[in-house]
C-alpha cells in the first residue's frame, strides 16, 4: 500500500493534460491555502497551463455543497483535487462526482471511509507514513507529492509555514532546517517568532479578518517567489488588527473561563473569527488542559479545541458533542479540531462537553 498510493498520486499528476478542466477545492486556512498553492503550481509546471477552477471551502459546512457541486458540472472539470479537508468523509457525494471526473484528495485529518476506486486516490498519511497524521499536514504531503514528479523545491517556504501553523514540525526537523537555512531565517525557540512563522500567522490573520480574503491571499501566494514577499505584501495590516484583537482576548480568558476540571470554556464575541488562532495559542500555553473556545458572535455558532497531550481527543469530544444536530459539523485531529451549529444547541453542547470530559478524566 506505502508505494502503490504515492505511484497512483504520481501517476494522476503527470496525466493531466492541456485539454483536462482542473479544479482544486481547499480549506482557507493556512495549511489549506499553502497545499493548494502547491498543486496547483506543480500541474501547471507540469502542463504548461494554470488549473482551470478553484473553490475556497464553505467553512459552515466544511465539505461540498450544492453550489460547489454545480460549479464543478458547470465547468465539466475533468479532474478534481482536494486539499486539508476530509472530502471521503461524504462518501455518497465522492460516488456521485466519480461519474463526472477524476478524484485525487489530499489531506492529513481522520480517515472517514475509505473510498479509494478506480476514479478515486485517497492520499493520506494513514495509507503510507508512520507519521502521527496531524503532524504531516497537507502542504508537506502536497509538497512531497509534487517534487516526486516536477521541481518544486522554490515552494518548500510555503510547505514550512503551513507545518508552523498546524503544530506539525516535530517529524521534519532537518528538512525545516534546511528551508530556514535556505532562506537565511533565524530559528528561535518559538517558531511562531520566526520570519516563516510570520508567514503562517499573515495567512491566519486575513483569513480570520474577513473570509473574502482567501482568493486575494491565494493570489499573493501565487506571485510570491518566496516568504520576504508575503511579508513585505498588503496582507500585513491585517494580523496588526487581529494580533491586538487576540492579546485582548487572552487576557480575558484568564479571568472568563469556565473551569471544569482540565477542561475550560470560553465563549467569546469579536468583530472577526479569532476562535481558532487563538485556541492555537492557548493549546500551546496549556497542552494538559481541554481547551474550548466558543465563538457566539453570530447564530452559527463556531467551536475551536485544543488538547496537546492528546489525552482527551478534541475531535472525537466535538464530533459526539454535536450529534443529532441538525446543519452541525465537526471535525478534525485528536489534539486541534473545530465545529459548527446553531445558537439553539449551545446549552446541550456544553453540557455534554463538561459531562464526557469529567468522565473521561476520573
Amino acid at each position: 500500500m506505502n508505494e502503490l498510493v504515492q505511484e497512483r498520486v504520481d501517476e494522476f499528476l503527470r496525466g493531466i493534460s492541456k485539454k483536462d478542466k482542473v479544479c482544486i477545492v481547499h480549506d482557507t486556512d493556512s495549511d489549506g491555502i499553502c497545499s493548494a498553492l502547491i498543486i496547483a503550481k506543480a500541474i501547471e509546471r507540469l502542463r504548461g497551463k494554470k488549473i482551470d477552477v478553484r473553490i475556497p471551502l464553505d467553512k459552515k459546512k466544511y465539505g461540498f455543497t450544492p453550489k460547489m457541486l454545480q460549479t464543478i458540472k458547470k465547468k465539466k472539470v475533468t479532474k478534481l483535487i482536494t486539499t486539508d479537508f476530509s472530502a471521503e468523509e461524504n462518501p455518497s457525494i465522492v460516488k456521485k462526482l466519480e461519474k463526472k471526473c477524476e478524484l485525487l484528495i489530499i489531506d492529513h485529518h481522520k480517515l472517514y471511509h475509505d473510498v479509494t476506486s478506480a476514479r478515486t486516490i485517497l492520499y493520506k498519511p494513514q495509507f503510507f507514513s508512520k507519521v502521527d497524521p496531524p503532524r504531516y499536514c497537507t502542504a508537506k504531503l502536497a509538497y512531497d507529492a509534487a517534487n516526486r514528479v516536477v521541481d518544486a523545491t522554490d515552494l518548500d517556504w510555503a510547505a514550512a509555514a503551513a507545518c508552523i501553523a498546524d503544530i506539525a514540525t516535530e517529524p521534519w526537523k532537518e528538512w525545516l532546517d534546511g528551508v530556514f537555512a535556505r532562506y537565511g531565517v533565524e530559528r528561535a525557540p518559538d517558531l511562531f517568532n520566526t520570519k516563516l512563522g510570520e508567514v503562517s500567522a499573515i495567512v491566519s490573520s486575513a483569513e480570520v479578518f474577513d473570509i473574502k480574503l482567501v482568493p486575494r491571499c491565494f493570489e499573493i501566494f501565487y506571485r510570491a517567489k518566496g516568504p520576504e514577499d508575503i511579508l513585505h505584501s498588503k496582507l500585513g495590516k491585517y494580523k496588526k488588527i487581529i494580533d491586538k484583537e487576540l492579546k485582548k482576548h487572552l487576557e480575558l480568558f484568564e479571568t472568563r473561563a469556565q473551569q471544569y476540571g482540565e477542561t475550560f470554556l470560553y465563549e467569546m464575541t469579536s468583530k472577526w473569527r479569532i476562535h481558532s488562532p487563538l485556541s492555537t495559542i492557548l493549546g500551546l500555553k496549556y497542552p494538559h488542559r481541554t481547551i474550548l473556545i466558543i465563538n457566539t458572535t453570530h447564530p452559527f455558532i463556531s467551536v475551536s479545541a485544543r488538547r496537546g497531550d492528546k489525552v482527551i481527543p478534541v475531535n472525537n469530544l466535538l464530533e459526539r458533542a454535536i450529534e443529532g444536530f441538525q446543519g452541525a459539523n465537526a471535525g478534525g485531529h485528536a489534539p486541534a479540531a473545530g465545529a459548527g451549529f446553531e445558537k439553539k444547541y449551545l446549552k446541550t453542547f456544553k453540557e455534554r462537553v463538561i459531562a464526557w470530559t469529567q468522565s473521561s478524566s476520573q
